[in-house]
């Protein structure tokens, strides 16, 4: 018992001393924000785009999301671009 105790209590002197390390690759704390934001503003596009545009989308358009085609349009792409854009310039 009093081995162990002295091993237990010698170890910390034994190893060597831990340091931070900093990480060069992007990490999810920098990533998901930008998706969550990028992903917001396709949802916004895909709903306000027909609006903006007007005429043939305006009536082509179906209210609400009935499928994956209602994100298929500029205002998704656009909205998609000037979300993750947002999050960068606003931090």
């Amino acid at each position: 018992m009093a081995i162990a105790s002295a091993v237990m209590v010698s170890a910390p002197a034994l190893t060597p001393s831990a340091s931070a390390q900093t990480i060069s690759a992007p990490s999810a704390s920098s990533v998901v924000p930008v998706v969550l934001w990028a992903v917001t503003g396709a949802v916004i596009g895909s709903f306000v785009w027909p609006m903006i545009a007007g005429g043939a989308a305006a009536s082509a358009a179906t209210p609400g999301v009935m499928s994956v085609g209602s994100f298929l349009n500029a205002g998704s792409a656009a909205g998609a671009f000037l979300g993750g854009a947002g999050y960068i310039l606003t931090r």
